[in-house]
């Protein structure tokens, strides 16, 4: 078994706790053995010494909030199998993930169990990746958000409906369950009973339940029913907030792809007669353009209120965009800075909130004796500037250290892939 030291870093180990200057941190294969500073922590006799001198350790990235294949991935589309080229396409989505120091990400719905198979294919080390926590098929109301887009939804009305499909996901083999309950309006979709059902189904089988909600009655139906996440969460009063905190409600509010999109619908209005923007037009546009300018309104008011309230937030990304770099959860910490997220408190949402979120914060989310040894590297220091996330020169997953790839420098995330 493989014994790796890492020495002279400054340790950011995740927990919030004031960073750890010339550390030490042992690895045997898969786990960490010790951490602690140098002098401290002994070093056993021809272990692989790795010099970090100067350099910043931290705990593998967490993306709370990802698809690995959506149809946006591919603005011109394919001949032959929609999804064979899916999987090659969720095959680099996930090694650009891992480049960027994204070691864990929990995929909330993805076509035909994609994200299950990929998880296979990471396991056995078929593919590199980082580890994959899934969802699998969606559940929605007929006609609710997601009804749409094929086979990766299902579309059910009723609390035993809601629970048979919960069920089916069971035996699918995921990980948790996603529940979605509303669009672009501020009207509800799912019933609180059939919420209930979805989330009670869910926890009784050992899963977490997830649910895509923005608006007020949806949010403030998620928490009486006990949910593990709410994904958005534009639109949260007070009531809601302190439900949230009671209940350890993680707030995943995806703050990088709501201040996107309206860039997108402006451009989209601005550039009407071209294509390849982005696939919206006429009223579909409007809606979605009011509506997320509604959200960028509110966002101040709702951060502020749930950072008050002491609600648990993550970080998660829903990046759905072939002109975006697929990896974004460094732009996402940063905008959790923009709304007055500390930046150490930004870095603790991303690594132990993340794990307490998905409910493996005994083997991932900090760097710590027993723990996987999944680590990232970088030359200046988040605690003074978010910024440095975004430029990743060292990861480390399960013991292993990742190769260099070309997506280590597509930075900003706009530049076309190296191919060369």
């Amino acid at each position: 078994m493989s014994v790796k030291a890492i020495v002279g870093a400054t340790l950011i180990d995740g927990s919030g706790k004031k960073p750890v200057s010339d550390s030490a941190v042992v690895v045997r294969g898969e786990k960490i053995e010790a951490v602690g500073k140098q002098g401290d922590v002994k070093v056993p006799e021809g272990a692989e010494v790795i010099d970090a001198s100067g350099k910043w350790l931290l705990p593998g990235l967490i993306d709370l909030h990802v698809h690995l294949y959506s149809s946006g991935f591919v603005p011109v589309p394919t001949k032959g199998s929609e999804l064979a080229y899916a999987g090659l396409v969720a095959s680099n989505n996930l090694r650009t993930a891992l480049q960027t120091g994204i070691t864990t990400l929990r995929c909330v719905s993805d076509r035909q169990h994609i994200d299950l198979a990929m998880r296979d294919a990471v396991e056995r080390r078929q593919i590199i990746g980082p580890r994959l926590l899934c969802a699998g098929v969606g559940i929605c109301m007929t006609g609710g958000h997601g009804s749409g887009i094929p086979d990766t939804i299902h579309e059910v009305d009723g609390p035993w409906a809601v629970r048979k499909a919960v069920r089916e996901e069971v035996k699918a083999g995921v990980d948790f369950i996603k529940l979605l309950s509303s669009h672009r309006t501020d009207d509800r979709e799912f019933t609180y009973e059939e919420i209930e059902a979805g989330v009670d189904e869910a926890h009784a089988h050992g899963r977490k339940c997830a649910i895509h909600l923005a608006n007020f009655v949806g949010t403030k139906m998620a928490a009486e029913a006990g949910v593990d996440t709410i994904e958005h969460g534009s639109f949260i009063d007070k009531e809601t907030a302190e439900k949230m905190a009671y209940n350890k409600i993680v707030l995943v509010p995806t703050l990088w792809v709501k201040n996107h999109i309206p860039e997108r619908t402006r451009k989209t209005r601005a550039e009407q007669a071209k294509t390849g923007i982005w696939n919206l037009t006429g009223r579909d546009l409007e809606q979605t353009e009011a509506w997320f300018n509604g959200c960028v309104e509110q966002l101040p008011q709702t951060m502020k209120l749930v950072m008050s309230k002491k609600v648990r937030i993550g970080a998660g990304t829903d990046n759905v965009f072939g002109d975006q770099m697929f990896a974004t959860l460094p732009e996402e910490i940063e905008w959790l800075t923009k709304y007055g997220v500390g930046n150490m408190d930004a870095i603790e949402s991303a690594t132990r909130v993340g794990a307490e979120a998905i409910g493996v914060e005994k083997v991932l989310g900090t760097i710590s004796a027993g723990k996987y040894a999944d680590m990232i590297m970088v030359k200046e220091d988040p605690v003074k500037d978010i910024t440095a996330l975004k430029r990743v020169g060292w990861v480390m997953k399960g013991g292993d250290v990742i190769g260099l790839y070309p997506e280590w420098r597509r930075r900003p995330i706009q530049d076309p892939q190296d191919t060369r």
